[in-house]
């Protein structure tokens, strides 16, 4: 099907005036295979009053009824509902979840460790000391300490751009949008990154459908730091791609990464020789790089 391709068009005369609802499809197949969205408007006159979307990724494989059928159903529904009483539809009706109209910092920091004041947490200090010292404003998301939900898997960012989702993330979407540079803390957690901030990187999924959908895009750098108990960069194997994968998800450039091994033993990163200094260099030449492009 052809982006934005007309499905249904109804006209409909009611003692309020006239309504239109439309059925559109669009093939949104360069963003997954087979994606196709539904779109269901209802104008007053020429307003759009209310819109209900639905597309082919929503319904899982087995599904009683796809998309296409689901749109269906529902413009039959609206056309009912619309003639039966058109009152309800003479105002905007908006089923969205804006993002808030503060937040917006040049350096984002992802502590994702659940220790307040632990290796990852310190690592995340020095960064934001560091850009506040070099001029740029900067904010610690402290991540297990936010009410977070893991993603559900429901497609519904595809179809406005928002999720449906009601906790925390949002503050953080509007954060990465603006951003300018990334930084991830993490300590390696069963060779990985703690759940917490996994739950985060699989929500990020909102932006990118932002991006695909919207044509918001994230224009940020991205810098990992990471700690781990062992001693080597065995630990690290697993880490580093994972925090690769979600900034090119959205389009932000990794950098490079800063691995503090061995604090099993040594416990306290500030008892790393050169570790804060490595920190605060790879960000400092991160914020300088950038400013001169």
């Amino acid at each position: 099907m052809s982006e934005g391709a007309a499905e249904e068009t109804r006209m409909i005369e009611t003692p309020e005036g006239t309504f239109t609802i439309r059925l559109i499809s669009a093939d949104l197949g360069y963003v997954y295979p087979g994606l196709v969205r539904y779109t269901i408007e209802v104008l007053y006159g020429t307003e759009p009053v209310y819109t209900y979307a639905i597309n082919s990724y929503e319904a899982p494989p087995g599904s009683t009824l796809d998309a296409a059928t689901v749109a269906g159903i529902a413009f039959t529904r609206l056309e009912h509902d619309v003639r039966s009483r058109p009152e309800i539809y003479t105002r905007k009706r908006i089923f969205t979840r804006p993002l808030p109209g503060g937040g917006v910092y040049d350096v984002v920091i992802l502590q994702g460790s659940p220790r307040r004041f632990g290796n990852s947490a310190r690592a995340a200090s020095w960064c934001d000391d560091e850009a506040t010292r070099a001029g740029f404003s900067s904010k610690v998301f402290y991540i297990h300490e936010m009410d977070i939900r893991p993603c559900i898997g429901c497609y519904v960012c595809y179809n406005q751009g928002y999720c449906p989702i009601e906790d925390d993330m949002p503050w953080i979407i509007r954060a990465i949008e603006s951003a300018s540079v990334i930084v991830v803390c993490t300590p390696v957690y069963t060779n990985t990154v703690p759940s917490g901030l996994k739950a985060v990187m699989d929500r990020c999924q909102w932006l990118h459908a932002r991006e695909k959908i919207l044509g918001v895009r994230v224009h940020a750098r991205g810098l990992t730091i990471a700690v781990a108990g062992q001693q080597g960069r065995g630990p690290f194997a697993c880490v580093t791609p994972v925090v690769d994968a979600f900034m090119r998800n959205l389009d932000v450039q990794p950098t490079g990464a800063v691995l503090i091994d061995d604090l099993d033993r040594i416990r306290d990163i500030r008892g790393t020789r050169g570790a804060e200094d490595e920190i605060r260099s790879a960000l400092r030449a991160l914020l300088e790089s950038g400013a001169q492009e």
